[in-house]
């Protein structure tokens, strides 16, 4: 009988996930639904914001509440907004720095690859 080989853990350490139209409960659960697919330390979780058409308050707190679900499991998650509306609301709201904010994907995965260390 052959001896039985240990089967890799293949857990998903990183996703990207890219809204449109507006963020709202349905979408929420999508971003959610990646996150549990997610696991703790070391996962990292982009958000492309660029093509939502709707972003209110709602949207905003949302968005802050993952980041910091995120940093609580051990993971990071960063907000790709290439038009630089959630820029303006964050600003306006006096909440800059809250999320990690970048142009593009790209700018992203090297962003969070960056931080993996902390």
């Amino acid at each position: 009988m052959a001896a039985r080989r240990k089967v890799p853990d293949f857990q998903r350490k990183w996703a990207i996930v890219a809204l449109r139209g507006s963020l709202d409960d349905a979408t929420v659960d999508q971003v959610e639904h990646e996150i549990r697919l997610l696991e703790g330390q070391g996962a990292r979780l982009i958000v492309e914001v660029s093509e939502l058409h709707f972003l209110d308050d709602f949207g905003v707190d949302v968005l802050v509440l993952l980041a910091q679900h995120m940093r609580r499991q051990g993971g990071l998650m960063a907000v790709v907004d290439n038009r630089g509306h959630l820029s303006q609301v964050l600003g306006q709201a006096g909440l800059e720095g809250l999320l990690p904010l970048f142009a593009t994907v790209p700018e992203a995965l090297l962003g969070l690859g960056d931080d993996a260390g902390h």
